[in-house]
């Protein structure tokens, strides 16, 4: 019988850069670019301020780790703290199928590199390593639909992709690498919905302080603990704590062969996963068909997704969040908004009469696509697609369709287009000659580098 726990610790354990292809390690430097820039871009938020003033007052004894664009040194947790909170803020990051690992993973490891005197390979390899545990262990324990509706948490997971990279350079190894696991169990969250159902912006909250609670996990492991093994197995609790279903050949399914890290998407737009393509599909119309906004009458986005497409309140948005995961809110940005980047998050923009009435002009339709009844297609690479038809006061109509959005595994960033978005996410605050350093640290000097403490000269905006 297999013990599954102990196969993810052994691969994580065994895991060197050599045996990663390069095109993994390429992903890795995109997806820490792209991390690094969706921090940066929140950094004068009010949400981004408040956990930057609080990691720093936590911040005694070491100070060896940078909080991201503000530049101050804290200990290393009290940084993932802080720049694992501003990485989803903006919800600019990567998105898997099953949440965003890259705003635990890239901050927790970038920390802990640094503080640790790690070597630019160490943390690829680690991260490249932790997003093969997450999503190993987040797509075994996915619920049902029906569980799906009744109560879930993208964060009863997330745990894993900040204490993977965490443990991996901390050089864990046999019973610790396995205990590590259980430490992270036991700090998983229970499975309600309220934090999504409510769209309180504590969503954003829980990404840092699930990296901080990693690295401490981490550590603890490390300087040693009792028993704690085998935390993923049928009789240990994990999975029906979360789930009502557990998928088993999902832990070490393709292990050392499918790299995890090549089936995220990197988000073209500060919105939510399932506004990417409306978001591209607008954008790309406006260019090629030059309307103005004023001269809409009506825009159709198909199909129907349940808390996306539902349409703009008349009273305005209650939350950044419900704002963010709104169709119509972040299209109408788009079209009469300012410019995509950080006043994103300014909440004045929840109640703008501009906004709302383009917003009223959004509406979706067609079949009904639930998220959670979209998991298996996106196991095999899949993603919905999209349609949008634009009608304009003239009698003008406009339709045209898009099956994966910019970023999407199947229709990915490259090097130019990252650095790209790096640069919109980031101009706002950061100088040209800052962000051009940054961006060649990271794609042309992050390999050879063999201390990471390097890397903190070049997070300060």
């Amino acid at each position: 019988m297999k013990k599954y726990t102990q196969i993810l610790a052994d691969y994580l354990s065994g895991l060197s850069y050599e045996d990663i292809p390069p095109e993994a390690i390429e992903r890795a430097k995109l997806v820490t670019l792209h991390t690094l820039g969706a921090a940066i871009a929140a950094l004068r938020s009010k949400s981004a301020q408040d956990i930057i003033r609080i990691a720093k007052d936590f911040g005694q004894g070491a100070r060896n780790a940078t909080i991201i664009g503000e530049g101050s040194k804290v200990s290393a947790h009290n940084a993932a703290l802080a720049n694992g909170t501003n990485a989803d803020l903006l919800d600019w990051e990567d998105c898997s199928w099953t949440g965003h690992p890259s705003a635990g993973a890239v901050p927790a490891g970038i920390g802990m590199a640094e503080a640790y005197h790690k070597s630019g390979k160490d943390y690829l390899t680690a991260l490249v390593g932790a997003y093969d545990v997450y999503q190993r262990v987040a797509m075994a324990v996915q619920p049902s639909p029906q569980r799906f509706l009744q109560g879930w948490g993208l964060h009863c997971w997330q745990i894993f992709s900040p204490t993977a990279v965490a443990a991996k350079l901390l050089g864990l190894r046999g019973e610790k690498m396995n205990q590590m696991f259980g430490a992270a169990v036991h700090m998983t969250p229970v499975a309600i919905n309220l934090i999504h159902s409510s769209f309180s912006d504590f969503y954003h909250f829980t990404h840092g302080l699930t990296a901080q609670i990693a690295l401490e996990c981490a550590l603890i492991t490390e300087k040693g603990i009792s028993t704690l093994t085998d935390a993923l197995e049928a009789d240990t609790g994990y999975w029906f704590g979360v789930s009502d279903q557990c998928d088993w050949e999902w832990f070490d399914k393709d292990l050392g062969r499918r790299f995890m890290i090549m089936e995220l998407m990197l988000k073209n737009w500060p919105v939510n996963m399932w506004i990417q393509s409306p978001m591209d599909l607008i954008h790309m119309m406006k260019e090629k068909y030059g309307f103005q906004p004023d001269d809409i009458t009506a825009i159709e986005v198909s199909p129907f997704i349940p808390n996306r497409s539902e349409p703009s309140p008349a009273q305005g948005y209650n939350s950044l969040v419900k704002a963010q995961f709104s169709i119509p809110f972040c299209i109408a940005m788009y079209l009469k908004g300012p410019k995509v980047g950080f006043d994103w998050l300014n909440e004045k923009y929840l109640t703008d009469a501009d906004i709302l009435a383009m917003a009223a002009k959004v509406r979706g339709v067609g079949e009904e696509s639930l998220i959670s009844a979209n998991f298996a297609a996106f196991q095999k690479g899949g993603y919905p697609t999209y349609g949008m038809r634009i009608v304009t006061r003239d009698g003008g109509e406009y339709n045209e369709t898009l099956a994966y959005p910019k970023g999407h595994p199947r229709n990915p960033y490259n090097r130019a287009e990252c650095a790209a978005s790096f640069h919109l996410q980031t101009e706002a605050v950061m100088s040209r000659e800052k962000r051009d350093a940054l961006v060649d640290f990271v794609f042309e000097k992050l390999e050879k580098t063999a201390d990471m403490a390097d890397i903190g000269a070049y997070l300060k905006v």
